[in-house]
């Protein structure tokens, strides 16, 4: 169950925690939701049951009230809920659930409430009708101003996204102007990820990581983290797997891609890269959410990445040392696997060898088949992994001639007389 409300903008985030810890005693719960789950001036809370959405929201009210705050525009994916704090705490939203159009933007999101499914919406007007009708190219400047249009913090259509941002790498490469045209290779790659954009509005990706499985002592709950790079991008995708009482579950957390630098870097750093950004953001989930996560495990198909990661890092050059023990510092060596190219789905955010699917039983949003089956059946090594010479850091060994030592010393020694 999730809820969420808006508060006064002009509440300073210090004064609003402050006059929560003076209830954290009394009510926990809201007290806590105040200070981790109030963003600016929204706040963003979930739980398991409509009661506990009630109690929470009103213990939340509660302590604002005592601060001089207010607290109001309930918004609830429950009409339950919703309608119990309209009667009660603070003014709800007027919302009609009835209608398959009945969203609201939460944290610069479009969530509807009515399917509990993040949903995207795209302006497409403010293209230009020559733009939208392929009459004319986009211009370098129109090619930026359609990607930062899409609003996507959580990735959830990074490998959509991605073909835009390798192409506006293109672009710049090719010298193009910000108010000139693409050239005619550009303008063909913008038209196969154009063509797609219209679709982008039928993605539903429900909110709630699970549907079916209940978080109890018995349930094993992991963090999955897959890893790829191409010679133009690097992806990290980030997946909850749930496991209770035989019903397996998962779901995508986050997404991060990134261009690969303009500077050539050979694919294997490039993939080290990647799995160095793989490691950060696994951190940063790990921060963000609140569930026991057992278990984190790092999957990558670069057999040079992961000799890398399990060999003495010191032994490299700058780097790849300086790389590998960021990598060690947030990760454990042990959580390491390796997983064939054709399982990995952070292939689908570096490279489009297929259109990607706007839907959320897709590979992208629900993670490769194996997980969703018991641990036995997961990839693993085919045979014991070799260590890589490459990158090794360069030894100089230096022979003394002790007789040419003590002449050169002696001439020194004149010279200087």
């Amino acid at each position: 169950m999730t809820f969420g409300a808006a508060c006064s903008p002009v509440t300073a985030q210090f004064v609003k925690n402050l006059n929560a810890e003076r209830f954290r005693e009394q009510f926990p719960a809201a007290a806590r939701a105040i200070v981790r789950c109030t963003y600016v001036d929204d706040m963003l809370c979930s739980t398991e049951t409509e009661t506990e959405a009630i109690d929470l929201a009103k213990s939340v009210w509660f302590i604002h009230d005592q601060g001089g705050f207010e607290i109001r525009n309930w918004m609830s994916n429950s009409p339950t809920v919703l309608a119990a704090l309209r009667g009660d705490s603070g003014v709800g939203k007027s919302l009609d659930l009835s209608s398959t159009l009945a969203t609201e933007k939460v944290l610069g999101m479009w969530w509807c409430t009515q399917t509990d499914c993040f949903v995207y919406k795209i302006n497409l007007a403010r293209l230009g009708e020559d733009l939208l009708s392929g009459v004319r190219r986009p211009t370098k400047r129109e090619v930026l101003r359609t990607v930062m249009t899409i609003y996507d913090p959580l990735g959830l259509i990074a490998n959509y996204l991605m073909y835009l941002k390798v192409l506006l790498q293109e672009i710049w490469r090719s010298g193009t102007g910000w108010d000139d045209e693409i050239n005619t290779q550009c303008f063909e790659k913008w038209q196969i990820w154009f063509r797609l954009l219209p679709e982008l509005e039928s993605l539903q990706i429900p909110r709630c990581y699970r549907l079916q499985t209940t978080i109890g002592a018995q349930t094993k709950i992991q963090l999955h983290i897959f890893v790829d790079a191409s010679e133009s991008s690097m992806a990290a995708l980030v997946y909850l797997r749930f496991a209770d009482k035989g019903i397996i579950e998962c779901s995508l957390v986050t997404a991060k891609t990134r261009v690969a630098p303009l500077k050539y870097l050979t694919i294997p750093r490039l993939e080290l890269q990647a799995a160095l950004i793989g490691a950060r953001l696994a951190r940063n989930v790990l921060q963000g959410v609140d569930i026991n996560i057992s278990q984190c495990i790092f999957w990558t198909d670069s057999r040079n990445a992961l000799s890398w990661i399990r060999a003495d890092h010191r032994r490299y050059n700058q780097f790849v040392a300086a790389r590998v023990s960021e990598i060690l510092d947030l990760t454990n060596v042990s959580n390491w696997r390796w997983v064939p190219t054709k399982w990995n789905v952070a292939d689908e955010g570096t490279k489009w060898q297929h259109r990607p699917l706007f839907t959320h039983e897709s590979r992208w949003c629900k993670g490769p088949e194996f997980l969703w089956q018991l641990e036995e059946e997961w990839p693993t090594m085919p045979r014991p992994l070799e260590g890589t010479i490459e990158e090794l850091r360069a030894n100089v060994h230096v022979h003394y001639d002790t007789t040419r030592l003590k002449f050169s010393t002696e001439r020194i020694r004149t010279w200087g007389a």
